[in-house]
């Protein structure tokens, strides 16, 4: 009798043991059809159209001279009055920037002789009313510019009116936001997430510009209108 005793004991006691060294295999509850979370994502854009406010011109000045000593002193000169003329029209000395510098050689009809020297001396100017564009081009050339590469025309503030574009954007999301909504026999709950996908700065426009035009007198400066797009992505709660 005892021995059988001793013997239950043993056998419940390794039942205990293996028990407790199983893994467990309970699943969680499944969710009840239809209280999955149903959402909605979509991108919607705006653009903002400016007029410019500032403009770079580039100017350049290019003398030939028999020796490169010459051809750089008579470059160095004719610059210093291209910049005099161009600060004299109002444009500060901070807006004046060196923009290119070269010597080189020019050859004969062969190729090999040298019969003189180039050099070249290009600034980028910025004008900050487009009023004046046409009439410090004008001041240059006749002080002595010849070369040019152009305008660009840009924004001071380049943030301005994003936030407008921002919301924009967003109702522009809501509005296909709602059009699947109603397509699958839902509406739309709050909102989930909302990023900014895409907000470059505006780019600059750039018109070609020839000094052929500017000796003829102060060219008309027509700015063109700078386009920036803004984009944003929304998520949305579906409620049935």
């Amino acid at each position: 009798m005892r021995k059988d005793l001793r013997g239950g004991l043993v056998g419940l006691a390794l039942g205990l043991a293996v028990a407790l060294a199983l893994p467990t295999f309970a699943q969680s509850p499944s969710p009840e059809p239809g209280t999955a979370e149903r959402t909605v994502t979509v991108s919607g854009t705006a653009t903002i159209r400016s007029q410019p406010d500032e403009a770079t011109v580039t100017l350049g000045v290019q003398t030939r001279a028999m020796t490169a000593e010459a051809a750089m002193r008579d470059n160095a000169e004719r610059m210093r009055e291209v910049i005099a003329a161009v600060r004299r029209e109002g444009v500060a000395a901070d807006d004046i920037a060196t923009a290119w510098v070269s010597l080189y050689p020019q050859y004969d009809d062969r190729g090999i002789g040298v019969e003189g020297y180039v050099a070249e001396n290009q600034v980028t100017v910025t004008v900050r009313s487009m009023q004046a564009v046409g009439r410090v081009i004008d001041v240059a050339v006749e002080a002595g510019a010849n070369l040019t590469s152009g305008i660009s025309f840009r924004l001071s503030d380049e943030g301005e009116g994003v936030e407008r574009a921002l919301a924009e954007a967003v109702e522009d999301a809501r509005a296909k936001a709602l059009a699947l909504a109603d397509a699958t026999g839902a509406r739309l709950g709050a909102v989930v997430s909302v990023s900014e996908t895409g907000a470059p700065g505006p780019v600059p426009v750039y018109r070609d510009y020839g000094v052929a035009e500017a000796a003829a007198g102060a060219p008309p400066i027509e700015p063109p209108t700078i386009e920036t797009q803004v984009s944003v992505t929304v998520t949305w709660e579906l409620v049935v």
